[in-house]
């Protein structure tokens, strides 16, 4: 369980810093595509955006229902989200909400002592891990 209050922690102190560096960062620096077919910075913000909230849904659906498969086609939903076109400090307030919405959800689920139970084959557990990675790795390419 020590693994898990160092990912909350990390968790907490992503979601208390990163939408200040997300604004810093400049309007065309934001939206450049640095080759064609990738995502620019604000499209990968688009996707820890669907990634939230398809992850909160498998948190939610793994709670009551028996290993539940919860998938998403990730090209299309950031190009159906239209990110590139959504301004800055709405897709900021969004990501914001959502994760302090999930880190409340981590902390819920650690209490009752479900972190056992499974989503697309993987405890909640792993997936809270894997989602705290996740994030710090697209955080990490928005702040290059």
């Amino acid at each position: 369980m020590l693994r898990m209050q160092i990912i909350l922690a990390e968790f907490e102190d992503i979601i208390l810093s990163f939408p200040q560096q997300i604004i810093e960062i400049s309007a065309t620096e934001f939206e450049v595509k640095l080759t064609p077919g990738k995502w620019s910075k604000k499209e990968i913000l688009g996707h820890l955006i669907d990634s939230a909230f398809v992850n909160y849904s498998r948190f939610i659906q793994a709670q009551f229902e028996e290993n539940p498969q919860i998938y998403y086609n990730q090209e299309e939903y950031c190009q159906c989200g239209s990110y590139q076109d959504t301004e800055v400090i709405q897709l900021c307030n969004l990501w914001h909400s959502l994760n302090k919405q999930l880190l409340f959800l981590f902390k819920q689920i650690i209490s009752k002592k479900l972190v056992h139970r499974t989503c697309n084959g993987h405890s909640l557990e792993f997936l809270m891990q894997d989602y705290v990675v996740h994030l710090k790795h697209h955080r990490n390419q928005i702040l290059a």
